[in-house]
């Protein structure tokens, strides 16, 4: 591969925000050449119209594979209109990072480490991310050409937000050699902000030092 290939690899093109919640999850995307036109996730598994899916998964009864996730593995349909809950969702396992008394309300199976959890939960959100950015973009290198930016809570300290690097690097979300580069994370609070400045400087024509 030439130099010139080397540059174009490393050129970030795409931002990606993921919005890992303890109850809901989503995701946004935009491109460097038109970064206000900012793409929200809103199609879940044949739900419509939704900004968010539930952080839920569902494993087989081994626990070893994952046959649902997000809002389908709250709920299945069986035959007809009728619903019925699902026997073995898993929630609330974000919790598990904070290490205080909010995690010991987030119980797992024996056979489920929180870690492991989180990793199939981000596998999966992932799947969706880069089937919607490549099917925006079709010559992207979602590996070289896209940096995703996480939201974490306030409490997160440095040992949490490692646990999330790693969880997001074996989801193969983010390779492993990019990931300080192409993997980066942000406050909530520190988000929100950014978001609200942002929506003020569009509504009133706002320039920065004006």
């Amino acid at each position: 591969m030439s130099s010139s290939d080397d540059d174009i690899r490393d050129d970030i093109r795409v931002v990606v925000g993921i919005d890992f919640g303890t109850t809901y999850s989503g995701f946004a995307f935009a491109h460097k050449s038109n970064p206000n036109e900012i793409i929200v996730q809103d199609y879940w598994r044949r739900h419509e119209g939704w900004f968010k899916t539930p952080t839920v998964i569902k494993y087989d009864d081994s626990y070893t594979n994952v046959i649902s996730w997000g809002l389908s593995a709250l709920a299945t349909r069986p035959r007809g209109r009728s619903w019925r809950p699902s026997s073995k969702p898993i929630e609330l396992f974000k919790l598990h990072l904070l290490e205080n008394e909010l995690s010991e309300t987030a119980s797992l199976p024996d056979a489920l480490n929180y870690k492991d959890v989180i990793k199939d939960y981000l596998r999966e959100l992932g799947k969706d991310i880069k089937r919607r950015v490549r099917g925006h973009w079709c010559r992207i290198d979602f590996d070289s050409q896209v940096i995703i930016v996480i939201t974490v809570p306030a409490e997160f300290d440095d040992n949490a937000i490692a646990i999330m690097s790693e969880c997001a690097v074996a989801a193969n979300l983010i390779e492993r050699e990019n990931n300080e580069r192409n993997l980066k994370f942000i406050t909530e609070p520190e988000a929100a902000a950014i978001a609200s400045v942002n929506s003020l400087r569009r509504e009133y024509h706002l320039n920065s030092g004006g």
